[in-house]
């Protein structure tokens, strides 16, 4: 499967020469498959605007959009009460959520926990009162605590938004068993699957009400992601966004909407990102996604078992478990973790993410962070500077080898074995460079 993925014998400049590219950030987006883009070399040349162009590209281009939306469908096994909805990413998805189910959750609540990323986060709270659920010392959900929640609010819970998977620490939620627990208690569930749907198999059927994720986090990096909801609540009301295709009938006094899902793709939708989409869904269907899961355990156990080697640095949360997915971060004790990553860049050729990962409130809670901390971290972020707060995140997938693993532990040897670094901050990059050492794009 490694050879399908474009880039992987990428050789970028580092200080040393060239080196072959090591991507250790899927979690951030993943690079496109050999199949998407063959896929879209045969289709851009038919390329045209979907519904209501009289013309065969027109129609090429209408059929391939549909077929895509059948194809997610039937991957994730959407059942017919359920409709798909493409979007621009799951950040555009859930924003939308939030906003259509107005009308349902009147004033309500809506129940979430401590460690969503903020698109999972804050549409709840700007819209709605939320309830939090703390998290665990070790970052992980406990259901004890969210069903006690649930019960102390007495039936005012309209919602529970969880994602399905932590883009920090790999940590996995039972969203079956928080679908049931949230339905028991008269709410609705809504999964932020933009970590999980990649990693592990969603069947919205098993009382799923939403579901959102992003295409670029799917091998499919081309601007699209999709919204997956019950039909008679996105149904309701007025569209979320209106505009070109949202309508059956326009006057100067009167508008009758259009039928689900048209009505919630206001404007020209991302017709080659959901078709891109689509090729994914159907080369990870070929592949299997059990062996997919498989290869990602194997590198998985590897990538924790070189890590938690070293004394000098600290692995967020703590110990896996066999359902996590390939996300470890973790922070060295002894040096900025944003100097770090740039010497792992700069000198071996291993991209990584540093900082808070859109999830400041659980990155936080996982590094133990008090008041007073968080205040001088605000304040520097406030006036531009690095907050010092953060941590280092590596993301595999399946198509990343042990091989590669072993140059992060070599790496990480080199590292810590070291007294001094010549780097100075480039505030161009936003990221610690090697004294001297000039950027420069590749074409």
């Amino acid at each position: 499967m490694r050879p399908e993925v474009i880039g992987i014998d990428t050789e970028v400049r580092v200080l040393y020469g060239n080196r072959p590219y090591i991507f250790f950030d899927n979690a951030a987006s993943t690079p496109a498959l050999k199949a998407v883009m063959d896929t879209l070399e045969k289709v851009v040349p038919y390329y045209s605007n979907v519904e209501r162009g009289i013309g065969y590209k027109s129609f090429v281009s209408t059929e391939l959009y549909e077929e895509a939306r059948e194809t997610v469908a039937e991957f994730l096994n959407v059942p017919p009460s359920h409709t798909v909805i493409f979007t621009k990413n799951t950040t555009e998805a859930i924003n939308k959520l939030a906003r259509k189910l107005r009308d349902f959750i009147g004033d309500g609540k809506v129940l979430t926990t401590e460690m969503e990323h903020h698109s999972n986060f804050l549409p709840w709270r700007e819209n709605y009162d939320t309830v939090v659920v703390p998290v665990e010392e070790n970052g992980r959900l406990d259901l004890n605590r969210m069903e006690d929640l649930l019960k102390r609010e007495g039936g005012k819970v309209k919602l529970v938004a969880v994602s399905g998977a932590s883009n920090v620490t790999g940590f996995t939620n039972p969203i079956y068993e928080i679908a049931d627990l949230a339905h028991k208690y008269g709410a609705l569930v809504a999964v932020d699957g933009a970590q999980l749907v990649p990693h592990k198999k969603v069947d919205v059927s098993r009382g799923i009400d939403f579901l959102s994720f992003s295409a670029h986090k799917f091998y499919a990096p081309f601007g699209s992601g999709a919204l997956i909801g019950r039909k008679d609540l996105l149904s309701r009301g007025r569209p979320e966004s209106v505009g070109g295709g949202t309508v059956k009938f326009v006057s100067l006094d009167e508008v009758v909407w259009a039928e689900l899902p048209e009505r919630e793709e206001a404007g020209t939708p991302v017709i080659l990102g959901a078709i891109a989409l689509a090729a994914a869904m159907e080369a990870f269907s070929k592949w299997g996604m059990d062996n997919l899961e498989k290869a990602e355990e194997k590198l998985h156990a590897r990538l924790y078992e070189v890590l938690s080697s070293f004394d000098g640095l600290e692995i967020l949360g703590g110990e896996r478990r066999a359902e996590d997915f390939p996300v470890i971060s973790f922070v060295p004790k002894n040096m900025s973790p944003y100097l770090f990553s740039s010497v792992l860049s700069f000198e071996y050729g291993i991209g990584v993410r540093t900082g808070c990962f859109c999830a400041q409130p659980y990155v936080k809670k996982l590094l133990g962070v008090g008041d007073e901390e968080a205040a001088r971290v605000k304040e520097n972020l406030l006036k531009g500077k690095l907050p010092g707060l953060g941590a280092i995140r590596t993301s595999l997938s399946f198509y990343n080898t042990e091989k590669e693993i072993d140059v992060l532990n070599i790496a990480l040897h080199d590292i810590f074995g070291r007294n001094s670094f010549d780097y100075d901050y480039d505030e161009n990059l936003k990221a610690y460079v090697p004294r001297g050492f000039k950027f420069t794009l590749p074409f």
